[in-house]
């Protein structure tokens, strides 16, 4: 599939917006190439973004499981494969290409372009994840590095943001719920090197401590230790 000055200029600004550098424009750009735009232009179909989804898949959820592990230490199976499926899902990874705009860059077939193509999530969670492949084959050996530092430093905000573990927010509902009080969250304990401390942090409830929780920051900790409360209280997590 040839590719125009413009197109590979589009290209080159998108990438180099995030820090990233090409050689390959072919498979950079065919991570935008929809499968409506291929059948319109009689084109092979290995040009569409089909087999890069299926890389950049794969590379996600290992980037991701990476993170989360890291930044969750304290955090069963379970509770980590919930928060993953979160992050992965077509919904959110919408989110993240039209945060990222690469949602101007994908080609469509004009039916597919009169039906909002551009704005369907299945669509765009495609073509994020299509550009993950193309960056972990850019990068070769540091592929895989080079993904979880593109996630982590654009998106860390949204990848934490889940609702599946806003364990605070689920803890200051009950407890309003029952007594009209707000749990209290303080410091118990800090250790470590100033780079790299660890926070222990109690919750208290009705002035009493009932739980407690590690984590590389306040926050981290707070959650784990409303988690720990919640279960403590016999209080479903879904």
């Amino acid at each position: 599939m040839n590719i125009t000055p413009e197109r590979k200029e589009e290209l080159i600004k998108f990438a180099s917006s995030f820090g990233l550098e090409f050689e390959d424009f072919n498979t950079l750009n065919r991570a935008f190439v929809h499968t409506s735009y291929i059948h319109e232009k009689n084109l092979d179909v290995m040009e569409s973004y089909e087999r890069l989804e299926f890389l950049g898949d794969a590379v996600l959820k290992i980037a991701i499981s990476d993170f989360l592990f890291k930044k969750f230490p304290d955090l069963r199976e379970g509770d980590l494969t919930k928060h993953r499926a979160w992050v992965v899902s077509d919904k959110e990874l919408a989110v993240l290409a039209v945060k990222c705009g690469l949602s101007n860059l994908i080609l469509l077939g004009k039916n597919e372009e009169s039906l909002n193509g551009r704005q369907k999530p299945s669509i765009l969670a495609c073509a994020f994840e299509a550009f993950l492949g193309a960056i972990y084959l850019e990068y070769k050996q540091l592929g895989l590095k080079a993904v979880y530092d593109f996630l982590v430093d654009n998106f860390e905000n949204e990848i934490l943001n889940s609702k599946l573990h806003n364990y605070k927010a689920l803890l200051q509902e009950y407890t309003q719920s029952e007594t009209h009080k707000l749990p209290i969250y303080k410091i118990l304990d800090e250790f470590g090197m100033s780079h790299d401390k660890t926070y222990v942090m109690g919750v208290y409830y009705n002035d009493v401590l009932i739980a407690q929780g590690e984590g590389k920051s306040k926050k981290d900790a707070e959650q784990i230790a409303a988690k720990n409360a919640l279960e403590f209280l016999n209080v479903e997590i879904s």
